[in-house]
């Protein structure tokens, strides 16, 4: 069954907040370039794993507008799916996707601005939806049940695990500018020979830059130990301090932080540290 939190959370000094987290097989975060589309266009399209206990896992993504009677994609002639097979703890996955020129009376008369943008990643054999995924050419036409599924996988989440299957949503901006909008820039303070101590506070600084909306936000996680809050508002030109705990127990934790502009672009910075003591 699929749980739906919405948690307050005042946390003390050295406490971490427990959505900074990641234990277990996650998408992260995708990062569309660019992230404002024509309509019948392709984009890149690269999503950032989580999977610590690096199981057997599979993952799909599709485009879905569905303006009320399903995905328009599901009528077939643009790329809209995709199937990988992620491998280790922290693999990076890139595509081509495109957006259907059904789009374009629409987004003229902007009716319509965005698309739907889903990515699920499963262990092996436990979402039959993926193997339906698999084995369909990218461009052809969506069979009825899939096309189903697809077009509000909500509605069968629930039927799901609550362990080993990870659903990620963002929105796709669709115009008809000759100028896209870009993503957003997200440069660490230097990093090199920088190393956490067991249990001990850390401190990573981050700049921020591009064009944001008042919803502009970092999130932060890590694969063991935590970080103070789970996410940041931030405003164009920020230097931004992310506060954390480092592990007792492991030798090394990797570190995701995504920037969302609140626009629809991204970027995402992730590393590896090595805990000492």
């Amino acid at each position: 069954m699929v749980r739906l939190y919405s948690v307050f959370l005042l946390i003390g000094c050295g406490e971490t907040s427990p959505e900074t987290l990641v234990d277990e097989l996650r998408v992260i975060a995708s990062v569309a370039e660019p992230p404002e589309v024509q309509p019948g266009s392709t984009f890149s399209y690269t999503s950032y794993f989580a999977n610590p206990d690096d199981i057997d896992a599979v993952a799909v993504s599709w485009v879905c507008t569905n303006l009320g009677d399903g995905c328009l994609e599901a009528q077939g002639g643009v790329q809209s799916l995709a199937y990988t097979e992620p491998d280790g703890e922290a693999a990076v996955w890139t595509r081509t996707l495109g957006v259907t020129p059904a789009l374009a009376p629409l987004v003229a008369e902007e009716a319509l601005t965005a698309t739907q943008l889903w990515t699920l990643s499963c262990e092996r054999g436990t979402c039959p939806v993926v193997d339906e995924v698999k084995g369909l050419d990218p461009s052809d036409a969506w069979p009825d049940e899939l096309s189903e599924q697809l077009a509000d996988p909500t509605a069968w989440m629930a039927d799901l695990p609550m362990s080993g299957v990870s659903l990620a949503y963002q929105l796709l901006t669709t115009s008809l500018s000759d100028d896209p909008q870009q993503n957003p820039t997200l440069e660490v303070d230097e990093t090199s020979g920088f190393t956490m101590e067991s249990g001990e506070q850390f401190t990573l600084s981050f700049k921020v830059d591009g064009q944001f909306s008042d919803q502009a936000q970092l999130y932060n996680y890590i694969t063991g130990g935590g970080f103070k809050m789970a996410n940041t508002y931030i405003s164009a030109g920020d230097t931004v301090e992310l506060e954390g705990t480092a592990p007792k127990d492991v030798d090394e934790v990797r570190i995701w932080v995504v920037l969302s502009d609140g626009l629809g672009g991204v970027a995402v910075w992730t590393e590896i540290f090595a805990v000492s003591g």
